[in-house]
């Protein structure tokens, strides 16, 4: 397993820099609107689109941090009945949390593909006076929410591999090693 092994670390920086990204584009966009709000006031001008830049970044910030939240631990998970287990089903309870999360964003990563298709497909663009092509930020969103899935998806099969193997404490430090408040909770 170390080529998934190296593929998670490598995974795991990626996704520090791309929510970096997602904080500078953040940072950017309050710029762009406290400037739209200033030149408004003192002007009487107003930046066409800024609302709606500011929506398409924050959309992409988030989903560009997902996987980091990810590997981080900051995902909400109910820790009640995880603190009491021993570490075999610990282990397995928290691959089956990782199995779920794997799941689900492989569902919002198919929908999310449909929608950017389908907009690219159609010429879709924003009713706005900006008139974005749809795909644009929808593909960028994407992206990030990809990039979620195949995080989890190798934890899931690194994980799984060491549950096979009967090395649970190996799993749980694997799965939970970057938790650092204990307040982890699904």
């Amino acid at each position: 397993m170390p080529f998934i092994t190296n593929a998670r670390t490598l995974l795991e920086r990626l996704s520090r820099n791309v929510a970096l990204a997602g904080l500078y584009v953040l940072f950017a966009t309050a710029l762009l609107v406290s400037t739209d709000v200033l030149v408004r006031k003192v002007f009487g001008i107003a930046f066409v689109g800024a609302d709606e830049l500011a929506g398409y970044a924050l959309a992409l910030a988030t989903s560009w941090a997902l996987s980091y939240a990810f590997f981080e631990g900051s995902h909400i998970r109910v820790n009640v009945l995880h603190m009491t287990l021993a570490p075999r089903p610990k282990a397995w309870l928290d691959l089956l949390a990782v199995l779920v999360t794997a799941v689900l964003i492989g569902i919002l990563a198919w929908q999310v593909w449909i929608i950017a298709f389908d907009s690219w497909t159609f010429d879709a663009v924003s009713n706005t006076p900006l008139r974005v092509p749809m795909w644009i930020p929808q593909f960028i969103f994407l992206a990030g929410v990809l990039l979620f899935f195949v995080s989890a998806a190798l934890v899931l099969l690194e994980s799984l591999s060491l549950v096979l193997q009967g090395k649970y404490e190996e799993t749980i430090k694997l799965i939970e090693e970057n938790e650092q408040s204990g307040e982890y909770t699904l």
